[in-house]
């Protein structure tokens, strides 16, 4: 169990620059008025698929650890509903590439932001939650 701790440690500055990579494809066609292009459209599949795959192993921790957390459960749910809600968003964007349109680009880039900045108000709250 150790070892997802640190799995899921270790891995928020990958999202932090698949989250990046995310928003600026789809920004740069947002700009152009142009719907997303291949490589924006797998920029967001790998956040989406990493930034999943991150939730589930921090699903699966807090479950894990349920008892072990005495007074900082509070602190490790409201993480965890943070972070479904920017897991939400990133699965919301398909909805917008469908569209194949610049506006499709402009809402996907918007969800692509949202979720980067729940992921750090998340974190955030996580990190001083431990510091005391």
């Amino acid at each position: 169990m150790e070892t997802l701790s640190v799995i899921h440690a270790k891995m928020l500055h990958v999202i932090y620059l698949l989250a990046a990579l995310g928003i600026v494809f789809p920004l740069i066609n947002t700009l152009r008025k142009q719907p997303l292009h291949t490589v924006s459209l797998w920029a967001v599949r790998v956040y989406t698929f990493v930034i999943t795959i991150q939730f589930l192993i921090g699903i699966l921790q807090l479950a894990a650890r349920w008892g072990d957390y005495g007074d900082g459960l509070r602190y490790r749910l409201e993480h965890a509903l943070i972070m479904f809600i920017a897991v939400g968003c990133v699965h919301m964007a398909p909805r917008f590439i469908k569209r194949g349109d610049a506006i499709g680009a402009r809402n996907t880039t918007f969800l692509m932001v949202a979720s980067l900045a729940l992921v750090i108000l998340g974190a955030t709250l996580i990190q001083r939650a431990a510091q005391g």
